[in-house]
């Protein structure tokens, strides 16, 4: 008997619901003979850290609990970036050295393996030795550890001879699938809300392994740069169901053989921009949030922006489409005098204008206004704390 992926993923969706919501949510599986990935090595599974490949007759002689444990595996690259991580050492080296991609894949396979482990899940075993097939070494290299301490031990009993890796693992061991390095990556923040909707989702299945919860929490709550908690917020606070049954969606339907809906154009309605152009906000200042502002842009696609500077008045007021781009010559907002935060709500009260969201780049020095109906973020140079509305702290370096 033969295991196809159908089976894999019917046991995901049943037993692991956290990496069933990610494998659908943010990864692709083909199934197939995909020479070409492989290269040199067995066939057998490969990632890129957003697509995962199986070669159909190696799939076919994992049972369905090994290759669940695969497709976890490949799933927990994805997770932890280790491929776009991979790719910065190599382009920037590693320690003031030059980087080794195959003790890295190794450091990687360890740290992954173990927590995997750790889970309850089963390594594939080779039929013929019975020795299982993959890194895992818990008394060396264990899921608490980073991949980059675990790296360093790899590389002192090393052998380097060229900066792509050839030289000893130190394991003795092979891994079973191949780390593709040249890919479009998944962004930090897609990652970061599909880890938490997994999170949710095993929560309320009650299928959340202690250390499963402690790997993807710490993911959730790392140092994340405020420019992604920025863009998380206002994405999620200002998104709409923008999605249409009229045509499926077709990477879904393609690859996982699923008729979901796709997402239509805008992602958001009407975005608000507050610059505060008080005397206390400077030109270094107004760079940081301007280039911000764009990104975040192309992130919640919104139809349309309206663009206010304000001080203890409202200065300007400049409206524009959503796929435009935020210019200097909008940026001349005006402004310089004291600072009230009031004025910019009270000309959208007086336009009958109920935004998607609201976000004010400001030094949280002034008179607030009252709660509003619709989300406020507000983007705070200081450590001065808001009555209402998320609150993310903006770093100015």
């Amino acid at each position: 008997m033969t295991t196809n992926y159908t089976e894999v993923k019917t046991a995901m969706l049943l037993h692991l619901p956290f990496f069933a919501s990610l494998l659908l949510d943010v990864m692709d599986v083909r199934v197939g003979k995909f020479p070409e990935k492989f290269g040199p090595m067995a066939n057998t599974a490969a990632t890129d850290g957003r697509t995962i490949w199986f070669d159909e007759d190696w799939l076919g002689e994992l049972t369905v609990q090994e290759g669940v444990f695969v497709c976890c595996h490949e799933i927990g690259h994805a997770m932890w970036d280790h491929l776009s991580r991979a790719k910065r050492y190599r382009d920037l080296g590693f320690d003031g050295k030059a980087f080794s991609p195959l003790l890295w894949n190794c450091a990687a396979d360890y740290v992954i393996n173990d927590m995997l482990v750790k889970c309850g899940l089963s390594m594939p075993v080779d039929k013929k030795t019975g020795k299982i097939i993959g890194l895992h070494e818990p008394a060396k290299y264990t899921f608490e550890m980073g991949v980059e301490e675990v790296y360093r031990l790899l590389l002192q009993g090393a052998k380097m001879q060229s900066q792509d890796g050839a030289g000893e693992d130190g394991s003795g061991q092979p891994g079973f699938d191949k780390h593709i390095h040249e890919h479009d990556k998944i962004s930090p923040a897609e990652m970061k809300r599909a880890v938490q909707s997994a999170v949710d989702t095993a929560k309320a299945c009650g299928a959340l392994p202690g250390a499963l919860k402690r790997f993807a929490e710490e993911l959730i709550e790392s140092k994340i740069p405020w420019q992604e908690k920025l863009r998380h917020i206002v994405t999620s606070r200002s998104s709409r169901d923008t999605s249409t049954w009229a045509r499926p969606h077709k990477r879904r339907l393609a690859h996982q053989k699923m008729y979901l809906a796709r997402p239509s154009s805008y992602g958001c309605g009407t975005i608000v921009w507050v610059f505060d152009t008080s005397g206390s906000i400077g030109a270094r200042e107004m760079t940081v949030f301007a280039s911000e502002g764009a990104e975040i842009m192309r992130s919640c696609r919104p139809e349309r922006v309206i663009l206010i500077g304000c001080d203890s008045a409202v200065a300007s007021v400049t409206e524009f489409a959503g796929d435009e781009e935020l210019t200097a010559e909008k940026l001349q907002v005006g402004g310089g005098g004291g600072t009230d935060f009031r004025p910019p709500f009270e000309w959208l009260e007086e336009h009958g204008i109920v935004p998607d969201a609201l976000i004010y780049f400001t030094d949280m020095y002034g008179p607030f206004p009252e709660p509003q109906s619709f989300p406020v973020i507000w983007a705070a140079t200081t450590d001065v704390a808001a009555p209402h509305g998320d609150l993310v702290r903006v770093e100015i370096t």
